[in-house]
């Protein structure tokens, strides 16, 4: 048996072979008749099972919780209105990977920027590690931080960073 061609396409496979009848040699003058069979293939499924369920964890950010995130934001905003820096207004922002239990996207001086705020004091010191390991600027002051521009604006961000951090009470750090 010889196989003359397989092609494999998307909806299905063809598989054409060529069948040589008993004992025929090569020498035969009679051609070998051909079998065409079309398969068509079911699209493939998945199943996902988780191998445990977990209960489900209530997100929801209480009043206390609300109210540290506000407070955070005002002490920022604040302190920028009070040193005369131009910024937007914060907006929320989903939180990703930031560990963050809530998270405002801004500019300050027309560069990205964001305020952070997080749960507790570890979350936020892990934040910190990862920021310092990257060059990020940053002002932290209680479980928050105002991250400023890292990259673009980096000039602009040493610079202000210091005052921002005496201003809320804080601590300047990548600078």
């Amino acid at each position: 048996m010889r196989v003359r061609s397989v092609a494999v396409g998307t909806v299905g496979t063809l598989v054409t072979l060529g069948v040589l009848s008993g004992c025929a040699s090569d020498a035969s003058s009679e051609a070998a008749p051909q079998v065409t069979v079309t398969v068509e293939a079911p699209a493939p499924t998945v199943t996902v099972t988780p191998a445990e369920t977990a209960a489900p964890v209530d997100t929801t950010p209480t009043a206390e919780a609300g109210s540290d995130i506000q407070v955070a934001v005002e002490a920022f905003t604040t302190a920028l209105d009070d040193l005369g820096i131009e910024y937007t207004e914060p907006v929320r922002a989903e939180v990703g990977l930031s560990g963050a239990q809530a998270r405002f996207d801004m500019t300050i001086n027309g560069f990205d920027s964001g305020i952070n705020v997080f749960g507790d004091p570890d979350t936020l010191a892990l934040w910190q590690e990862t920021s310092d390991s990257l060059g990020g600027i940053h002002v932290a002051v209680d479980n928050s931080v105002l991250s400023l521009n890292s990259s673009g604006g980096i000039a602009t961000s040493a610079e202000i960073a210091p005052e921002i951090a005496e201003a809320v009470g804080g601590e300047a750090r990548g600078i």
